[in-house]
């Protein structure tokens, strides 16, 4: 008995450590700019109305809706010290999201290492939190990725140069989204920016992580194995 008892803490502990490990944002957003880029353009950035991926279409004006998580946790690649900006790679967790309301057009990242992860800028004169989340082979042969940023002039977005716990659309006096996908079947570039107009964090999922299963499973085991051995030691 003690052994369980010791073993459901234990699990207790794992999961409240793994849901504050990772923050989990919500946004929605409004594109306001598509443009295209190479070979059929002469290698030229134009502004186009839409952009189309496998048939589905993303035009200016269309609703975006989707997420990104971040690390807490995630090691600080310091790649320019002299540099305010405090970068973080390193995880997989870093991921994101973007989907089309019109077209049903649908984009998840997986985590890449030190290709995806956020950036934090703390300055009296003014803060900023990047976002960037990158994909391979996406859709068979191509690749896609989602940068999200958000700026303020006086320095009330973020308070330190921590990952954030949350942030406040509101006290950001410029928000981009920009999704980009290459190349298409003629190698062009194609990619969209948009504004931001929701932001929240998740709440908190009371479905216990893997590694919560995990301690569960191993300490019913150990009290299995306990209760057997009990039970030879009687006969």
């Amino acid at each position: 008995m003690r052994a369980y008892l010791v073993t459901m803490l234990l699990a207790g502990v794992a999961a409240s450590q793994a849901h504050a490990k990772l923050v989990t944002f919500d946004y929605t957003a409004v594109v306001n700019k598509a443009t295209r880029r190479g070979a059929s353009t002469g290698y030229a950035t134009i502004d186009v109305p839409s952009i189309s991926i496998e048939g589905k279409e993303i035009a200016v004006g269309d609703t975006q809706r989707g997420s990104f998580t971040i690390d807490l946790d995630t090691p600080t690649y310091d790649w320019r010290p002299e540099n305010p900006t405090v970068e973080y790679r390193g995880s997989l967790n870093n991921i994101g999201s973007v989907s089309v309301d019109r077209s049903g057009y649908s984009f998840a990242s997986e985590g890449s290492l030190y290709a995806s992860g956020f950036s934090v800028l703390n300055q009296p004169s003014g803060d900023s939190f990047s976002f960037n989340t990158y994909s391979n082979n996406m859709i068979g042969h191509g690749s896609g990725f989602i940068r999200i940023r958000l700026d303020d002039t006086n320095g009330d977005l973020l308070g330190t140069n921590a990952p954030p716990e949350s942030l406040n659309l509101a006290a950001a006096e410029w928000s981009e989204i920009l999704y980009g996908y290459y190349p298409e079947a003629n190698g062009d570039s194609l990619t969209t920016w948009g504004t931001l107009t929701a932001l929240a964090v998740r709440p908190p999922s009371p479905v216990p992580e893997p590694a919560s299963y995990a301690m569960l499973v191993a300490g019913l085991l150990t009290v299995g194995a306990a209760a057997r051995a009990k039970a030879r030691r009687k006969g």
